[in-house]
C-alpha cells in the first residue's frame, strides 16, 4: 500500500479518463554485460563462464568483454563461435563484445560487432578515434564502464557532450557500486547524454553473475539476442543492487528511454517489484532540478501513477530504495517541447523557501497561480504527510506564504508544493 493518499486518488482518476501504458508486452530479464575471463586478465574460459553463469548463478545473459588489447584475433573467433553454441533462446543468452581501456580517459564497452579494433595506436590516448570507430562500425554501440575508475581518469573529458552521432552510439552507464551512480549517473545526464543505467560485476575470477546480487535489468519481448539488444538500443534498462528487484517507468504512454512531449499533469506509471517482496522505503522521481516527487511503498509490488508537470525538465527517472539499502535505477523518459502556461497555471518548479534548516517558520515563495489552487505539505523521509497548508487569495506575479514548523520535530524533510496539479518536493532540515 502506497503511504499517500493523494497517489491513490490519481490511481483511481487515471483508470477512467487516462490510457495508461503497460509494460506487459516486456518481461524483465536479470544478467551481468561486463565480464572477464583467461582471454585477458581474468581467469578461466568463455565457456567456462557462460556454463557458471547460467548454472550457478541463473542469471538470463552474461557478456564476456576481454580486454580489447590482451585479445588475440583467434580467441575472438573462439569467443563469437562459443557464444553462438551456447546461446538458447528462452532460456539463455551469451553475449560477447570487449573492453576498450584508456588510463586517461577511462573505460567502455563495445557490443554488437564481430569487428576488432586492430589499429593499436590510439589504444590509450585517443578517445576521439574509439569514438569515431563505434560511430563508422554498425550497429555496434558502447557502454561507459565504472564512472570515476580509475580515479586518475579523465572520466571521458569530464563527460563533455559530444554530439548526436556520438550520443546515439553511447547507450549505457555501469555502476558496480550505488556512489558511482549518485556521482555520475545524473552528472552525465545533465551534460546532454541520454544514457541507461545498468548494474555489471567487472567479473575477473571465477564467479561471474555471483561477485555480489547487482544485476543489469532488461526490458526485452523475448530472451534472444536480438531482444535484448533492442532493449538496449531503446535503452529499457535499469540498475539494481537486489537480484531480483525490477523498475518500469512511462510517462504519458512513452517508455523509459524514449522522449515524450511535454504537457500539463502528465501521467507517470511507476512499476516496481521485488523476488523475495521486500519492501521500498524511499521512491523517488528524480530530474535534473532534483526530487520531483517522494513517497514509500510497505509492499513489494507497486503500480501507480502520479500526475506531474515538467516544467524545465528535461528528463526524468526513478531511483528506489529498500529498507535493507538495496537500490534500483530507471532508465529517464527525456521531454521535448514546452508548456504553455495560462494566468491560472504555475509551473511547479517556481517555488523556493527559507531558512533552511528552520527552527520556527519558513517563509515560501512563488511565482504566478492562483493562491486558492496551491498548496504546500511537509512529509517525512517515509513520504508521509505530516502536516498541511493552504493558500487563499487572488492570483498575483508574486506570492508569499509564512508557515509555521514549531511543532515538527528536528529531522530532515520534504516541502512539496502542489500548483494546479503541479507537483514538486525540495528537502527540508528542521533544526531545534
Amino acid at each position: 500500500m502506497i503511504k499517500s493518499k493523494k497517489i491513490l486518488f490519481f490511481n483511481l482518476l487515471l483508470v477512467l479518463c487516462v490510457p495508461v501504458f503497460s509494460q506487459s508486452v516486456y518481461h524483465a530479464y536479470f544478467g551481468n554485460l561486463h565480464s572477464h575471463t583467461g582471454n585477458s586478465d581474468g581467469t578461466g574460459t568463455p565457456e567456462q563462464a557462460y556454463n557458471y553463469a547460467r548454472d550457478s548463478a541463473h542469471i538470463d545473459f552474461l557478456a564476456v568483454t576481454d580486454h580489447l588489447e590482451q585479445i588475440d584475433p583467434i580467441e575472438w573467433y573462439n569467443v563469437i563461435t562459443t557464444s553462438n553454441q551456447m546461446t538458447v533462446n528462452g532460456s539463455f543468452v551469451a553475449l560477447y563484445g570487449y573492453e576498450w581501456g584508456s588510463p586517461i580517459h577511462g573505460h567502455t564497452n563495445v557490443y554488437n560487432t564481430n569487428n576488432l579494433i586492430l589499429s593499436i595506436g590510439w589504444y590509450y590516448d585517443d578517445w576521439d578515434a574509439f569514438r569515431q570507430w563505434v560511430i563508422d562500425n554498425p550497429p555496434a554501440f558502447s557502454e561507459f564502464n565504472h564512472p570515476g575508475d580509475p580515479s586518475y581518469a579523465t572520466t571521458w573529458n569530464d563527460f563533455n557532450y559530444m554530439g548526436g552521432d556520438s550520443d546515439s552510439v553511447f547507450k549505457l552507464i555501469e555502476f558496480q557500486f550505488p556512489q558511482q551512480a549518485t556521482d555520475w549517473y545524473e552528472y552525465a545526464l545533465k551534460k546532454g547524454w541520454h544514457l541507461a543505467p545498468v548494474w555489471n560485476q567487472d567479473n575477473h575470477s571465477p564467479d561471474w553473475g555471483n561477485k555480489n546480487n547487482g544485476r543489469a535489468g532488461l526490458w526485452a519481448t523475448e530472451l534472444t539476442k536480438g531482444a535484448l539488444f533492442d532493449a538496449i538500443i531503446k535503452r529499457r534498462t535499469f540498475a539494481t543492487s537486489d537480484k531480483n528487484a525490477s523498475v518500469w517507468l512511462d510517462i504519458s504512454g512513452v517508455a523509459m528511454g524514449g522522449t515524450v512531449q511535454k504537457a500539463m499533469n502528465a501521467p507517470v506509471h511507476i512499476n516496481l517489484s521485488d523476488g523475495n517482496n521486500e519492501a521500498w522505503s524511499n521512491i523517488e522521481l528524480v530530474s535534473q532540478n532534483g526530487i520531483v516527487d517522494y513517497f514509500s511503498s510497505n509492499t513489494s509490488s507497486l503500480d501507480t501513477t502520479l500526475l506531474v508537470t515538467p516544467g524545465n525538465d528535461n528528463w526524468m527517472f526513478i531511483r528506489a530504495q529498500q529498507y535493507d539499502g538495496d537500490y534500483v535505477w530507471s532508465s529517464p523518459v527525456y521531454f521535448s517541447g514546452t508548456i504553455n502556461v495560462g494566468v491560472d497555471n504555475m509551473m511547479a518548479s517556481e517555488f523556493d523557501f527559507y531558512p533552511n534548516p528552520a527552527n520556527d517558520v519558513i517563509k515560501v515563495t512563488f511565482s504566478g497561480g492562483k493562491k486558492d489552487r496551491t498548496n504546500f505539505s511537509i512529509l517525512n523521509i517515509h513520504g508521509q504527510i505530516i502536516k498541511e497548508f493552504l493558500c487563499a487569495g487572488d492570483a498575483d506575479i508574486k506570492e508569499a506564504a509564512v508557515f509555521s514548523v514549531s511543532d515538527i520535530p528536528s529531522g530532515f524533510y520534504f516541502l512539496r508544493m502542489n500548483s494546479c496539479g503541479s507537483l514538486i518536493s525540495k528537502k527540508l532540515i528542521i533544526q531545534k
